[in-house]
């Protein structure tokens, strides 16, 4: 177990296997999100070991694919549908308390051509933001887009870890990296509230909008 999911069950009272297992559920999911519910399932069938002995479940991938309604041909609307995708990838991945640091990303091109292609992409450093990932996703987007009509786009974040405390680059903005993840927290928060479509992006340039609308993937069009 990391030194920091450990430091954060000392805080909450929590020093052994026993205590663990015997703390409140709701507690754990509040703290640590779908990741306590396996702590204290996986506690549960082990007796006064220390907290670093906790089993913490193995590297997986987060990933969501669509089918369009129609062919694309407009890559800013392509990059927006992408992005989306990316959204509800990256809420996932902080749901479930990780980042990851490899991209795959996979492009079907329209039924009349039949082709697409898939590549994968290793970021410089692991994360579970949009911002992060966005720019490399574009990155295979643009070297190996043929400029087809494209029918279906698929994403994948793979090479996961459990999230720890950042390591912070010496020229690196570590108050506009805060508020990137306190805006991330409160997009969160409203779509467990709302419904993961109560806040999307009208422009993948552009910042959150709590204004709903309908776009490709749902096969209509913005209101």
């Amino acid at each position: 177990m990391s030194s920091a999911t450990e430091r954060r069950l000392h805080r909450l009272g929590i020093h052994t296997i026993k205590e663990l297992a015997l703390s409140s559920v709701e507690m754990l999911q509040k703290e640590f999100g779908v990741l306590g519910e396996e702590i204290h399932q996986h506690a549960n069938g082990i007796d006064y070991s220390r907290i670093s002995d906790v089993y913490i479940p193995s590297s997986r991938s987060f990933g969501k694919s669509q089918i369009l309604f129609r062919d694309y041909t407009n890559r800013k609307e392509v990059e927006l549908l992408l992005l989306e995708l990316l959204d509800d990838v990256c809420f996932r991945l902080r749901m479930h308390q990780v980042v990851a640091q490899t991209i795959h990303l996979s492009i079907g091109y329209s039924k009349q051509t039949g082709r697409g292609f898939s590549r994968q992409k290793k970021m410089g450093r692991a994360s579970n933001l949009s911002q992060d990932i966005f720019p490399y996703c574009l990155t295979i987007l643009h070297t190996h887009d043929n400029g087809m009509p494209i029918r279906s786009i698929g994403i994948s974040l793979s090479n996961t870890s459990i999230q720890e405390e950042e390591q912070m680059s010496l020229f690196e903005d570590i108050d506009q990296r805060e508020r990137a993840y306190a805006l991330a927290k409160t997009i969160d928060d409203i779509r467990m509230r709302y419904g993961k479509n109560s806040v999307l992006r009208a422009s993948s340039h552009l910042p959150y909008s709590t204004a709903r609308y309908r776009n490709g993937l749902m096969g209509g069009h913005k209101a």
